[in-house]
């Protein structure tokens, strides 16, 4: 079976498990796990952060980082996306567990805020008794909403300079799960895309193919106060070190591969719109800026394009009623790739008629 669902259905290498069992371990709540210690310092270098912390998902790092910006003041409130990944597929613990209102902006296809002015409106705000402080900004990237798009490093700017010029503290967050995607995009240094960022949340069980885990990282200060907050939501995991190796092993092998699967995703798009070309009136296949690639059908269309595509030996994603993913991931070779595409273009020929 060829998965293409997601870059999360990835697995370990032989390798990979000959580091996991020889990990060095210890009691990571006490800050005594080498291996752990070893993961936080590497991503706190290659973000250009003085800190971090090892979360065992993205959700929870994010969480964290929610947890603490809520802190920060008693009627808190933080500008996101209404259809980012933290606002929308993270069970609202933003809400829930974190207690901060929201305050959400249109996203554009490319997951830009729609209207920079409304962003500047709600962050300069006067105190009021009516209306909760805001405390930071959340900003997702790759944005995979709408296919892993990158957000310019020009845009990010602007909403730096937004935060920066509030009469008050306002903090830049990235839901960076797929950060090391965009660095690779644009062809930059990792700490050079995180650097207009407070806090930055990546995650190793992704394209990296690490099993379990992200990593949070910020001023020292935010961080030791998001540790604290690991520890409440059930996240100190003690001898964890057996799997901040594997992410550690991640990073230093598989982090140049995920061009690989960029390439792979634009292969991908490119096959279909060719082949898809005499229905342009009912397909729209986007152009891959990164590791996904996303097809629009119509809406009867996608269920039966899947069940379809994995009678076949293909698994494919419906990842909303008229849109199907592909998720290119170091575990697929250029064979599967080529099969799967053939197999996906084929069934979307049949299903068009």
């Amino acid at each position: 079976m060829i998965d293409l669902r997601s870059d999360t259905f990835t697995v370990p290498d032989a390798k990979m498990r000959e580091i996991i069992a020889k990990a060095d371990v210890g009691d990571d709540v006490f800050g005594e796990d080498p291996s752990c210690n070893a993961l936080e310092a590497e991503c706190a270098k290659l973000l250009g952060k003085e800190a971090a912390v090892f979360a065992a998902s993205g959700t929870m790092g994010n969480l964290l980082a929610s947890m603490v910006y809520s802190q920060r003041t008693p009627m808190a409130e933080i500008v996101i996306g209404k259809d980012a990944h933290v606002m929308r597929l993270e069970v609202g613990g933003i809400a829930s567990v974190a207690h901060a209102s929201t305050y959400q902006l249109a996203n554009n296809e490319d997951g830009t805020f729609a209207d920079l002015a409304e962003l500047k409106e709600v962050v300069h705000r006067a105190p009021s008794i009516v209306k909760p402080t805001v405390t930071a900004v959340f900003l997702e990237n790759t944005y995979g909403t709408t296919g892993g798009k990158v957000l310019p490093m020009s845009y990010v700017q602007q909403v730096r300079q937004i935060c920066d010029t509030a009469p008050h503290k306002v903090s830049l967050h990235c839901d960076g799960a797929r950060l090391w995607n965009a660095a690779i995009a644009l062809n930059l240094p990792l700490h050079e895309v995180a650097a207009p960022y407070d806090t930055v949340q990546v995650c190793l069980s992704k394209g990296l193919g690490a099993p379990v885990g992200s990593v949070l990282a910020g001023p020292k200060d935010f961080i030791d106060h998001a540790r604290l907050a690991r520890k409440t939501i059930g996240g100190g995991m003690r001898q964890a070190g057996l799997l901040a190796a594997a992410g550690l092993y991640a990073i230093q092998h598989n982090y140049e591969k995920l061009r690989l699967d960029h390439e792979h995703a634009t292969l991908i798009a490119d096959y279909l719109e060719q082949t898809l070309a005499g229905h342009a009136d009912k397909v729209h296949v986007t152009r891959p800026e990164t590791n996904m690639a996303f097809v629009r059908v119509p809406r009867e269309v996608v269920q039966p394009a899947a069940a379809q595509c994995k009678e076949r030996g293909v698994l494919i994603f419906p990842f909303d009623t008229t849109t199907l993913r592909m998720v290119p991931n170091l575990n697929h070779t250029r064979e599967d790739i080529e099969k799967a595409m053939k197999v996906v273009a084929e069934v979307l020929l049949q299903l068009l008629k």
